[in-house]
């Protein structure tokens, strides 16, 4: 049976292995032998503290020579402290470094307590960095202790959180995390495709200590397929990185999954060398994990050899030490190479104890192809002490088994050609939409050529009549009648409104959010720049405008210009003659993605019948004799919000006022 070996993951929890790689002159500084006096002198409550603690959390992430127990008293007295004066950044991230220093040392149960605090506590912060750290956390917790379903559950949690943070290279560490549940879980293939996603991103990243664990990683992947060959090659790559350059850990790993490969090629010289190489070193680190391992391995020589009393001895000793840590899969692993171990020399009764154990565990961890070993060895125990109804079940066991493995392998393809059909078609859409786009983008900007082009050819013979019917009334006044003055007149208003109207449109024609022109504006410069613009206005009405302090969006600066000029304009026209317009704009966050902002007038209001209206363009409300205006100007906040991807929306009280309510999306 090839034992599935556990491999660190480095790159999921990178504080720690930093904390104790002994390559650097750097130790615990100044800041945290103040800090051990200040604790001594019971000083507490102060901003001085809460800053305290945040320089101690740095020097523990950066320090690199110093012993585990040096930095562990660091990490717990600020977490101590941050509790004490209830410090909530300082508690979770002190949780999430305690987190990782006892996932190092091997105390899982302890380390899944820090990052469980650290999870509550940062459902008030809502920070996405630790989210991302503590489903990281969590995730290798659940993986060492052999719950591979949540494992995956918080991988894929941290990998969303990645995603929004664009951090391109810890996605990579959990695309390595990820292809592991999936080597547990049997899915070979699937394993070896999120090893590879990762090692395209970490070959580029400059982190020698998360290459080599891919390498690591893709190398076990390889020996449990029996391709000892390809194994070695990758796992061999590790050694060819300067030590100076990776973790212990890393090293000690590396050694112990190379004499593995050995054990399986019955090269004992060369395995014995390299195990005792990572016991040696998982001794000096104390990382009992490994030290685990490294006893394991140790058995598996010796028992090729025949010797099964001292492989006993070292199956036992890494048995009890898998229970220290408390690595259920682990254990599980050492009940059967124990029960394999005493079946070779007939102890029948023992072995029989403790493949059952295994057996047990191993449906609760659901891991079919380990299950499938058990039962093969417990049928032919049975079978060899006479008990055939057991040997019997076993068999049918085994022959279930494999079939569920078979039909789940052939789900597995099918699915895979599903997705991959899924993924074709989505890809066509893709293409065609991104044609559709750059159709609808050039056939806008036409448009807008057009606009323009109308707008200037039409304004010329406008400004014509507007011009000739001025000098008709100065030249010809005197000779016309009280009616022909009324003509031109009319003459003459109708060509400005009508030179105002093509201003408007050309206005609303190139009105939007080009995504192009986005930057991020911060709405409190916008409301300045419009208050500057509206300043007549609002001496003249001696209007009131307030507003609390606005968020910064992603958006095209003249565009939230002309958006909340127009509805600003707005609230100063229409207003009853003897009463100061007074304006309140607020924000507040709509749906967790969104700012929505409110401006609220105590203007005249609009008809509820006539509220559907108003964002429609040319649609007036009001006679010109009593409110000039084309009709466009909300028409135009519409599209520029709705190019945003947002909504606006109003509600308004006849005779009261109006509020104003659109949606911006948050950076």
């Amino acid at each position: 049976m090839i034992l599935f070996i556990w491999c660190i993951m480095v790159d999921i929890q990178q504080e720690a292995s930093n904390i104790y790689s002994a390559k650097t002159d750097r130790t615990i500084g100044h800041v945290s032998r103040e800090f051990l006096l200040k604790v001594t002198g019971h000083r507490r409550g102060d901003i001085l503290d809460k800053e305290l603690v945040r320089k101690v959390l740095d020097e523990v992430e950066n320090v690199k020579s110093v012993s585990k127990e040096q930095v562990l008293e660091y990490a717990s007295r600020a977490f101590h402290l941050a509790k004490e004066i209830n410090f909530i950044d300082g508690i979770a991230r002190a949780s999430i470094q305690l987190g990782g220093i006892h996932w190092y040392k091997g105390d899982f149960k302890t380390s899944m307590e820090h990052f469980h605090l650290a999870l509550q506590y940062n459902s008030t912060l809502r920070n996405r960095k630790y989210e991302f750290l503590i489903h990281k956390g969590l995730g290798n917790n659940y993986l060492r202790i052999g719950f591979l379903d949540e494992a995956l559950r918080h991988y894929n949690e941290g990998l969303d959180v990645c995603v929004i943070l664009e951090d391109e290279n810890q996605c990579g560490s959990l695309y390595n995390n990820i292809g592991i549940v999936y080597k547990d879980k049997g899915e070979y293939e699937k394993a070896l495709s999120y090893y590879l996603k990762s090692l395209d991103i970490k070959k580029n990243s400059g982190d020698f200590n998360a290459l080599a664990n891919v390498y690591l990683n893709i190398g076990i992947l390889y020996d449990i397929q029996k391709d000892h060959k390809n194994a070695l090659k990758y796992l061999k790559k590790i050694l060819e990185i300067s030590n100076e350059n990776l973790a212990p850990i890393i090293l000690a790993n590396a050694h112990n999954s190379i004499g593995q490969v050995y054990v399986e090629l019955g090269d004992n010289r060369n395995a014995l060398k390299y195990i005792h190489k990572s016991l040696e070193i998982s001794k000096e680190i104390e990382n009992k994990s490994v030290m685990a391992h490294s006893y394991q391995e140790i058995g598996r020589v010796l028992e090729a050899n025949k010797e099964y009393g001292a492989a006993v001895v070292n199956y036992e000793q890494a048995l009890k030490i898998s229970r220290e840590i408390g690595s259920l899969s682990d254990e599980a692993d050492c009940l059967f190479s124990l029960g394999h171990a005493n079946y070779q020399i007939q102890n029948y009764t023992v072995a029989e104890e403790q493949l059952g154990k295994n057996c047990h565990m191993l449906e609760n961890m659901d891991m079919k192809p380990k299950l499938i070993d058990t039962c093969q060895l417990l049928a032919e125990l049975y079978y060899k002490t006479g008990r055939f109804r057991e040997s019997c079940d076993y068999m049918k066991r085994l022959y279930k088994l494999q079939e569920e493995l078979s039909n789940e392998e052939k789900t597995r393809i099918l699915a895979e050609m599903q997705t991959r059909f899924e993924l074709q078609q989505r890809d066509l859409m893709i293409e065609k939409l991104n044609v559709k786009q750059e159709m609808l983008v050039k056939a806008n900007q036409e448009l807008e050529l057009f606009a323009g082009k109308a707008a200037h050819d039409l304004k010329e013979p406008l400004r014509m009549m507007s011009s000739f019917s001025s000098l008709l009334q100065r030249k010809y006044c005197e000779q016309l009648d009280g009616v022909g003055q009324e003509f031109i007149g009319h003459i003459h208003e109708g060509a400005k409104r009508m030179e105002k109207l093509l201003t408007d449109m050309l206005t609303f024609a190139k009105s939007g959010a080009d995504p192009r022109e986005s930057t991020e504006v911060n709405l409190n410069d916008i409301l300045h720049v419009v208050r500057s613009n509206l300043k007549l206005a609002i001496d003249e009405k001696k209007a009131e405008i307030e507003s609390e302090e606005l968020p910064i969006v992603k958006a095209a600066n003249v565009a939230m210009i002309q958006l909340f000029q127009n509805i600003i304009a707005n609230a100063l026209k229409f207003t009853e003659p003897d009463i100061a317009p007074k304006v309140h704009i607020k924000f507040s966050i709509y749906d967790n993605s969104f700012y929505q902002i409110s401006i609220t007038d105590n203007g005249i209001g609009i008809p509820k019948i006539q509220q559907e209206k108003v964002f429609i363009i040319f649609q007036r409300l009001h006679r010109r004799e009593d409110y000039e205006g084309s009709g466009i100007g909300l028409a135009t906040c519409k599209k520029i919000v709705e190019c945003l991807g947002g909504k606006i929306w109003l509600e308004s009280t006849e005779g009261e006022g109006t509020t104003f309510h659109f949606l911006l999306p948050k950076i």
